[in-house]
C-alpha cells in the first residue's frame, strides 16, 4: 500500500512534469513568434540574430572553395569566389531583391546571386567575360542572370532608377594592365593584362571615371541601400598606393552616398613571393578592400545624421 507521503509525491513530479512541458511549449512559441517578428522588422536581410552579428567582423578570413570552375573563370586575372559574393550579398538584401555588378568581369557576383535565390543584372565591356560567366553557369546548372554588353557609363542609362536593392562590384586596377611585375630576374604580363587595351591612365583620369560610373550606379540605387566594392591597395616604383582610401575620398563626393565600413578580405588563396629581399621590405598583398556605402536620403533632400 502507498503511503500518503508518496501520493504527495508522486502528485508533485507529475505537476512539475506537465509545468514544465507546457512551459518549455509556451517558451518556444515565444521566441518562434519573437523570431517572426524580427525577421518581419529586418529592413536590410533575412538574417537571424546570431548570424547578424557574425556578418559584422571587419575582417574576412573565411577560406573560399575552388569551386564552380575556378579554372576556367581564373582565365579573368580579378575574378571573385562566389561564395564570398554569396556571404556579402546575404548581408545586404532578402531574397528575390536585385543585385547589380556594372563591372561583372565573368560574373563572380551573378553566380553568388543565383546561390542565394537572388535576381541580378550584370554590365560587361568584354563579350569574352560574358560568355565564360554563361558556360560556367550551364557546366554547373546554375540559373543565367541577365548580362549587358557595352560600357558601363552607357549601358547604365538602360536600368531602371531606383530599382536596384544592392550593388556589389570589383573596379579593375590603375593600370595594372598595361604594366610588368618583376620577381627576381624573371618579368611577366599580369594577367589584368587581358582585361581592356585602353591607353594609359594618370591615377586622377583613373579615379574619374569610377566617379562617373559610380555617380549613375547611386540613382539605380533604391533609397536606404547598399554598394559593395571590392578594391585592392597597390605597391608601384617604390611606393605604397592606398588605392581604397583615395577610391572612397572620390565616391564619397558623391551627395548622400554615405562610407558605413571598409571590410578586408584575407585572400587565403594568395601565393607569397620574395619581394624585395634583401634589398628592402616589400609587402606581399594578400586582402583586398571593400568599401561599404549606403544611399540615405530623407524627404527633404538632405542626409541622414
Amino acid at each position: 500500500m502507498v503511503s500518503f507521503r508518496k501520493k504527495i509525491l508522486y502528485f508533485h513530479i507529475v505537476r512539475c512534469k506537465f509545468y514544465k512541458k507546457f512551459y518549455f511549449k509556451w517558451i518556444g512559441t515565444k521566441h518562434k513568434a519573437r523570431n517572426i517578428f524580427v525577421k518581419n522588422k529586418n529592413l536590410v536581410n533575412d538574417l537571424k540574430g546570431s548570424e547578424w552579428k557574425f556578418s559584422t567582423k571587419s575582417v574576412i578570413s573565411k577560406a573560399y572553395p575552388v569551386n564552380l570552375q575556378h579554372k576556367l573563370r581564373s582565365e579573368h586575372g580579378g575574378q571573385k569566389p562566389p561564395n564570398l559574393c554569396s556571404d556579402l550579398i546575404k548581408i545586404f538584401t532578402k531574397k528575390n531583391n536585385l543585385v547589380l555588378d556594372p563591372l561583372m568581369g565573368v560574373g563572380g557576383t551573378l553566380i553568388g546571386a543565383s546561390l542565394i535565390n537572388r535576381k541580378a543584372i550584370g554590365i560587361e565591356l568584354n563579350n569574352k567575360w560574358i560568355k565564360i560567366y554563361q558556360k560556367v553557369c550551364k557546366l554547373e546548372k546554375i540559373k543565367v542572370q541577365k548580362t549587358i554588353l557595352g560600357n558601363a557609363n552607357e549601358k547604365l542609362e538602360e536600368i531602371k532608377d531606383e530599382s536596384v536593392d544592392f550593388i556589389l562590384t570589383d573596379v579593375p586596377y590603375w593600370n595594372v594592365d598595361q604594366l610588368k611585375k618583376t620577381r627576381g630576374k624573371r618579368a611577366s604580363i599580369s594577367k589584368l593584362s587581358k582585361f581592356n587595351s585602353s591607353k594609359m591612365q594618370t591615377k586622377e583620369e583613373w579615379l574619374d571615371d569610377l566617379y562617373s560610373i559610380f555617380e549613375k550606379c547611386f540613382q539605380k540605387l533604391k533609397n536606404k541601400k547598399y554598394m559593395g566594392v571590392f578594391i585592392g591597395d597597390i605597391y608601384r616604383e617604390k611606393n605604397y598606393h592606398i588605392l581604397s582610401a583615395e577610391l572612397a575620398n572620390k565616391i564619397s563626393t558623391i551627395e548622400n552616398f554615405t562610407l558605413k565600413a571598409n571590410l578586408i578580405w584575407f585572400d587565403q588563396s594568395k601565393s607569397l613571393h620574395v619581394y624585395g629581399y634583401p634589398y628592402s621590405f616589400v609587402p606581399s598583398m594578400i586582402h583586398q578592400n571593400i568599401l561599404i556605402y549606403k544611399k540615405e536620403i530623407i524627404d527633404d533632400g538632405t542626409k541622414n545624421p
